[in-house]
């Protein structure tokens, strides 16, 4: 009989597996997920054709593009929350005008900024990706010679939005300084242009200067989306820095 002593141990998993799973239970972003993101970064094109051909999982090689999507949101949320949150949607506010907020709520402006910060948190992701979607997938569809149905129209946006927010991820503090906001929101137009060109060049068009038309077109399309989220947001905001406890 072999002694306890001379048992072989248990597989145990490895620690870069145990920081896979770690990551996975904290923002849904583990091995598969930088996997997809690094493809959404040097091989869009090719990663929308499978996307495209073989399944929402690309044929078990890539991760849900809304889930990728929803994780690096998450990502985004989670430096916006060590950084300040999103008080800064209130900063156009005049002193006065935010005492009066926080005098009516019965709550210093402090604190009706820290709930209405919570609740504008709570919503981001949701109601932008819904906005995104709703606003983007009608054109994708529109311009995709297959005749896209509803549910490939919609993992395609997914995709494109993937390819626009991996490489804006790392600029998300940009955001946070009113002295480098500009050139944030220009080199996020700039994304939205080019990231189409990478993704859409025999899907989306074929003729290089159509393709440019419509980036710019996709372009303006993502910036009226984005007026429309900040509208609700900031709605969202006034009723939870009012009425949160």
């Amino acid at each position: 009989m072999t002694d306890a002593k001379d048992a072989k141990p248990a597989n145990r998993p490895s620690d870069d597996n145990g920081l896979h799973h770690l990551a996975q239970d904290a923002i849904g972003f583990g091995m598969l997920e930088v996997r997809t993101a690094w493809a959404m970064l040097v091989r869009p094109r090719q990663s929308l054709e499978l996307y495209m051909t073989l399944g929402p999982t690309a044929g078990g090689t890539l991760a849900r593009p809304l889930r990728l999507y929803l994780a690096l949101n998450a990502i985004m949320m989670l430096i916006m929350f060590f950084f300040g949150g999103m008080e800064g949607m209130f900063q156009g506010i005049p002193p006065e005008g935010m005492q009066a907020l926080a005098d009516n709520a019965g709550k210093t402006p402090e604190e009706f900024l820290a709930d209405a910060d919570g609740w504008m948190s709570l919503a981001m992701v949701p109601l932008s990706s819904a906005i995104y979607a709703l606003i983007l997938t009608p054109f994708l569809r529109w311009w995709d010679p297959e005749k896209l149905g509803w549910r490939k129209g919609f993992r395609a946006t997914f995709v494109y939005l993937n390819v626009l927010t991996v490489p804006f991820v790392p600029l998300t503090l940009m955001m946070f300084d009113n002295r480098l906001l500009g050139s944030a929101m220009l080199i996020f137009v700039a994304l939205t242009f080019f990231g189409f060109l990478r993704t859409g060049q025999g899907r989306w068009f074929s003729n290089w200067a159509v393709g440019a038309l419509k980036a710019v077109v996709l372009g303006l399309v993502i910036v009226v989306a984005q007026f429309l989220s900040a509208i609700p947001m900031l709605l969202i905001g006034f009723l939870g820095g009012t009425y949160g406890a």
